[in-house]
């Protein structure tokens, strides 16, 4: 049985103004090696989804278990935060931005045992996550080294970011992962295309196209490669 935890919170966000759930993954070894410091993936959810619904349904805990006792990855914190209506509202998309790049990490890194840096940052997300984890990226490329998008799609504004932001992006080494489920007819195409753009510019960008409709049993199978894929780029 793991000795690992998973914690249901809650803070204040200021940039929304109320109070915020979220559950976190702490390794086994958390509890127990007070000096050490540890990397951290966020993981955003989906429209229909909430801050429990990647332990819930994506089984996150029992997979980092799992690629931790395969030798596979080493420990690492998994932050599962809430979604909130700003992220559907677009006059209230910098708030919204502002707690999942402010707030949510300030709060993650005064609290635990973190490495508080770029380097040791990740964020992915499913569908409305995805497209949230992508946005923050771009945007922001100074708070993750990795993103991943599970099952999202990629319009003019996604284009738009990488242009405006490729020197950016290009000197800090972002790495991107894409996930999409071939029974998604409308989104492989999408998918497939945005990839090619990255790879074209020199951007290192997997893709993992597997068998699946949108929902859970593939967005549970398609995030242990994910985690692998941040836990590398930690240490790449």
């Amino acid at each position: 049985m793991s000795d690992a935890l998973v914690l249901h919170r809650s803070f204040y966000s200021m940039a929304l103004g109320r109070e915020k759930n979220y559950c976190i993954y702490l390794p086994a070894s958390y509890p127990h090696a007070e000096e050490r410091h540890y990397s951290t993936v966020y993981l955003l959810p989906g429209l229909m989804d909430y801050e429990r619904t990647w332990i819930d349904k994506g089984h996150v805990h029992e997979q980092m278990d799992a690629l931790i006792g395969e030798g596979r990855i080493g420990e690492m914190i998994i932050v599962m935060p809430d979604k909130d209506g700003a992220a559907l509202a677009e006059e209230r998309h910098a708030a919204f931005a502002a707690y999942l790049g402010g707030d949510l990490i300030e709060h993650i890194d005064n609290e635990f045992r973190t490495i508080p840096s770029r380097g040791h940052r990740g964020v992915e997300g499913l569908s409305l996550g995805a497209a949230w984890a992508v946005r923050m990226a771009l945007n922001w490329p100074e708070l993750y080294c990795s993103v991943g998008s599970l099952s999202g799609g990629f319009g003019d504004e996604t284009y738009r970011l990488v242009l405006e932001n490729e020197s950016r992006l290009r000197g800090l080494g972002m790495r991107f992962r894409v996930g999409v489920g071939l029974g998604e007819s409308e989104h492989v195409p999408n998918n497939l295309r945005f990839v090619a753009f990255l790879q074209e510019r020199g951007f290192y960008c997997e893709f993992d196209p597997m068998d699946g409709p949108h929902d859970w049993p593939l967005w549970a199978h398609q995030i242990r490669n994910s985690l692998q894929f941040h836990y590398y780029s930690f240490n790449s």
